[in-house]
């Protein structure tokens, strides 16, 4: 069985845990912290990129930080309460803190370049005058630019070249 690549893993230190994958995140909360922030997810919940419509952030301050995703179909009244929501906190002033201050401005960026490159590679799909080695072209731009793994763009290729 192939595994994969954690790209980021985050302990939020309020009973959730978030996992950046190449094509996905995954929130997960458990445990009695879970009840005790009053999450309304306990387990995982996955969001493709290609299925984000936008991503909100909160970098930690004098309260609670959070990364939510929206996409078709969602909506959320209360950021640090929703499913669709990753929420972290620590003490101001410890270790732990500045780390998650500063890990989660990366984790943001990534995530935000994913939706932007799906977007993208959506909209360059949708349209109908593009030759098979235009496609090859861009495919090999989302590779180099570390959007796409060698893997996927192989598959890519392959398909393409079989049309």
């Amino acid at each position: 069985m192939e595994t994969e690549n954690t790209i980021y893993e985050i302990d939020g230190n309020m009973g959730s845990t978030l996992k950046v994958y190449e094509d996905r995140c995954v929130i997960s909360v458990s445990g009695v912290k879970a009840v005790l922030f009053g999450t309304a997810l306990n387990g995982d919940k996955e969001f493709y990129y290609s299925d984000i419509t936008s991503v909100q952030f909160k970098n930690l301050g004098v309260t609670t930080g959070y990364l939510q995703f929206e996409f078709a179909g969602s909506h959320s009244k209360n950021n640090y309460l929703s499913e669709n929501s990753f929420t972290f906190s620590a003490t101001i002033g410890t270790a732990k803190y500045k780390r998650l201050k500063e890990e989660m401005i990366p984790v943001y960026e990534y995530i935000q370049s994913k939706v932007r490159s799906m977007k993208e590679l959506k909209n360059y799909q949708s349209r109908g005058d593009v030759s098979i080695a235009d496609e090859l072209i861009k495919f090999k731009e989302l590779l180099d630019n570390g959007i796409i793994s060698q893997e996927e763009f192989d598959k890519k290729k392959k398909q393409l070249l079989e049309m």
